[in-house]
């Protein structure tokens, strides 16, 4: 009989698998249990600076392809915008819906914001003044920031990666009308820049055009996501007489 044969009485492996608890599965729409701010912010901040690098890069090797409404390289680059969170955050709890949310859903609510602001831009492209040609750039670019600003909190609170509580809600209308007039300022700028002509022979134009739209924008959605997706503060019990 061999050293590792099992002895009489001896549990066999099966049983032993078998009596030690296996640990919970948590169920998809578990109450999300946060990360913390710092966190959240440092990775999203480098996402930011990543995909504005890329973007430019991208930008000067084939800038005709800088202004296509839904290929463009500012949309198809949006994942790399989250990115950086999402891998440091594997190994906790929400990966499925972090992955979910900054590498699909995020990139949609970016190409909606940015086919809607583009759709008003042509519709209403023939002005007689300068007046009325800041007016269109300031209206396209709100019209981007507010309708990528709703897309993007309404998945997040869908998905269950922020608490759901009015404190929340009054944040993402507060952030959602700061990022609007974000988005104004940024189109009507990065047009000052390009001299109001969406020029692709003019890379750096378009390269100074299209990170004045994107940066400051994403720098502030990345200060209200983090705040969002920090963790909820425990409810105080009143302590009994």
């Amino acid at each position: 009989m061999t050293d590792d044969a099992i002895q009489p009485g001896e549990p066999t492996p099966d049983t032993v698998a078998s009596a030690e608890p296996r640990p919970e599965r948590k169920p998809w729409f578990a109450p999300y249990r946060g990360v913390r701010f710092s966190i959240s912010l440092k990775w999203l901040l480098a996402g930011t600076l990543i995909y504005a690098l890329l973007l430019l890069v991208m930008i000067h090797a084939n800038p005709r392809e800088a202004t296509f409404p839904i290929v463009g390289p500012s949309l198809y680059l949006t994942p790399i915008f989250g990115l950086p969170l999402v891998l440091r955050l594997m190994h906790r709890p929400g990966r499925i819906r972090r992955l979910l949310y900054f590498l699909l859903l995020l990139p949609l609510a970016h190409i909606a914001a940015n086919y809607v602001a583009w759709y008003y831009a042509v519709s209403n492209f023939y002005q007689l003044d300068a007046q009325a040609v800041l007016i269109r750039n300031l209206t396209a670019g709100a019209w981007g920031g507010v309708t990528g600003a709703t897309f993007a909190f309404t998945l997040l609170y869908l998905t269950g990666l922020t608490a759901r509580r009015r404190a929340e809600l009054a944040t993402m209308a507060v952030a959602t009308i700061a990022l609007t007039v974000i988005g104004a300022l940024g189109m009507a700028q990065g047009l000052v820049f390009t001299g109001q002509s969406a020029d692709t022979h003019d890379r750096e134009a378009l390269i100074l055009w299209f990170e004045t739209i994107h940066l400051p924008w994403q720098i502030i959605f990345s200060l209200a996501l983090a705040w969002l997706m920090r963790p909820p503060r425990a409810v105080k019990k009143p302590v009994s007489g």
